[in-house]
């Protein structure tokens, strides 16, 4: 609770500091519903113009952003929190329905319940309805009536390995999962692959794994490859995408925690961990993939973008992947499966696989002790 108070006190001090900048922008006589319900519009607008997911964390305006600072202002300003309150509500209120759906998940944190404690209800209400239809367009509430054929296929991570296609062949695909588990959706994604017997690699985050480490257990009991995707998604690498994402560059020893904790917090609940690791937003760098090499850690990327990050249709998802499939023909699929709209359009992307003669791959590392004998993670005593 100290170090809570402290982070606390400073919130409140950056949140004074910033209105004193705020006024010295000229913008001083902007209303709050005025300042709220631009930052809400221009939330939408760089989400669409993005063209990564890290370009998407790093704008201002991204919701995870937006609540923080919200959260700041209603601490630091507590006669104006009423006003506050009604400006969030008005602003996303006056969103479409898929526009809504990129605030879902910050809708649903516990520590943003005070500012839309009077809108939450409405607002998530219209985000169900909203995919409702979108089930209802894309055919997904129909009953699966096919299985894809067992495909495992091993690779070599002694001395590392390196995925985009995932060296498989034509007409095969490694469908990925990353940034979770998650409590609201990764059960749904298990149960869509577990209805047509397709697996995957989920690639974890190690403070989602011990925030829900009976998710963890069920993934590994499905029989899904279960790798790793840092401990907190920092930015690792050494390009200037870094330096925005996190406001500096992290040391190679900060890097290289990030990495062991991710792998760590899935062996403390497993008693193993597949030697599979994906660099949050693909940054990395040579120092880095030599770590991974030396260590007999397979590094993965992507052929294929769903993108499921971005405002669209499930449609629109689904037609995305497809599109980048169809020219690559194989390769690693990238969704997130802290994505609504992924769990929700994952039945009719495994149906279209199926359709199109694709064939899911789950990799497993060719030594089958390698899962047991991380070379970075620290052994449960006996």
């Amino acid at each position: 609770m100290k170090i809570q108070d402290a982070k606390k006190t400073t919130l409140i001090i950056l949140v004074v500091a910033s209105s004193f900048a705020f006024g010295a922008c000229g913008m001083r006589n902007q209303t709050k519903a005025q300042r709220i319900g631009g930052a809400v519009t221009q939330a939408v607008d760089d989400n669409q113009k993005a063209e990564s997911l890290i370009e998407w964390q790093a704008s201002p305006n991204n919701p995870e952003k937006l609540f923080s600072e919200w959260n700041l202002e209603y601490i630091g300003d507590p006669a104006g929190s009423t006003e506050l309150t009604q400006s969030i509500c008005t602003s996303l209120l006056k969103l479409n329905e898929q526009d809504l759906s990129l605030f879902e998940n910050a809708l649903n944190e516990k520590e943003n319940e005070a500012l839309v404690s009077a809108c939450k209800t409405q607002l998530l209400k219209k985000i169900d309805n909203y995919y409702i239809e979108q089930r209802q367009d894309i055919g997904a509430m129909d009953k699966a009536t096919f299985n894809f054929p067992d495909n495992i296929q091993k690779r070599d991570m002694a001395n590392g390995y390196y995925a985009v296609s995932g060296d498989v062949a034509t007409k095969e695909v490694v469908l990925t999962f990353d940034d979770g588990p998650s409590g609201a959706y990764t059960q749904t994604i298990l149960k869509a692959l577990r209805d047509v017997n397709a697996k995957a690699v989920f690639f974890h985050l190690g403070k989602s794994v011990r925030a829900n480490p009976e998710i963890v257990k069920m993934v590994a009991a499905d029989g899904h490859t279960v790798g790793s995707h840092s401990t907190t998604h920092a930015c690792l690498g050494t390009r200037t995408n870094c330096y925005r994402s996190n406001g500096r560059y992290l040391s190679f020893n900060e890097a290289v925690n990030e990495i062991k904790g991710g792998h760590q917090a899935i062996y403390d609940v497993l008693g193993w961990v597949d030697p599979f690791f994906r660099f949050p937003y693909g940054e990395t760098s040579p120092e880095l993939k030599k770590y991974l090499a030396n260590n007999s850690i397979g590094e993965f990327y992507w052929a294929v973008d769903s993108e499921d990050w971005k405002s669209q249709s499930n449609q629109s998802l689904i037609d995305g992947v497809f599109r980048q499939l169809e020219s690559r023909k194989r390769g690693v699929i990238l969704f997130h499966d802290i994505q609504r709209k992924t769990a929700e359009s994952l039945p009719t992307i495994l149906k279209e696989l199926y359709n199109r003669g694709y064939s899911p791959v789950l990799l497993q590392a060719s030594d089958p002790d390698a899962r047991f004998n991380s070379k970075i993670v620290k052994r449960k005593l006996p």
